[in-house]
């Protein structure tokens, strides 16, 4: 079984689109930090069902041009196309290296595990791992944590539950087909919240 992770939303200002969204559903928001490979960096709200939405922008525009990852890469598009919206999702899994040997044994194109860190704002270290199965613009990536993602004190996380996600109808077909999800009726209920394919145009989320 899978969790969802977090939610990914681009900002040219990621600060000033976290705390306008806080302001208008009353939701604590906190600064994430930087992934200094990547030119990126981020604002965070955590919620009580053990997932978050994350806020990214470019600090270093030719560090995230440069990066192969393809999660920046999704973000510098989107930003330069002007896109302010959530464009991806991640979901959270203990066994990567599984899913790893399943792409290789079913020929899956994929991309990683990628190795990841960024430094928090109190100046400890956050690590992580990700893998990318293609095409990554119709499927999620996976990624696993070297420890908890929560935050230091228990007060920033929300009382609220990111309980739903609603991903375009046209995505089922590559993730039942790589990810071999167990979807009925169009949904997939995850560990920790149900993914609901929609006739939606773009990825969106409810809190409850």
């Amino acid at each position: 079984m899978l969790a969802i992770d977090h939610i990914v939303i681009t900002a040219h200002d990621p600060k000033k689109a976290a705390e306008e969204f806080g302001k208008k559903y009353d939701v604590i928001v906190v600064k994430g930090g930087e992934h200094e490979k990547w030119g990126t960096h981020n604002y965070l709200a955590y919620f009580t069902n053990n997932c978050y939405i994350e806020w990214i922008g470019l600090f270093d525009k030719q560090l995230a041009f440069q990066s192969n990852n393809p999660l920046i890469k999704q973000v510098v598009k989107s930003l330069g196309d002007g896109v302010e919206k959530p464009i991806q999702y991640a979901l959270r899994t203990e066994e990567m290296a599984k899913f790893e040997e399943q792409f290789k044994q079913e020929r899956i194109a994929y991309h990683g595990p990628v190795s990841a860190g960024r430094s928090r704002p109190d100046g400890t270290t956050l690590s992580w791992k990700m893998l990318f199965p293609e095409p990554s613009t119709r499927l999620p990536f996976l990624i696993e944590w070297a420890s908890a993602n929560k935050p230091a004190d228990p007060k920033l996380i929300n009382q609220k539950k990111l309980s739903l996600l609603e991903i375009p109808a046209h995505h089922q077909a590559d993730v039942e087909n790589v990810l071999h999800l167990s979807i009925s009726n169009n949904l997939y209920l995850a560990v920790n919240g149900k993914i609901q394919f929609t006739s939606k145009k773009t990825i969106d989320f409810f809190l409850e």
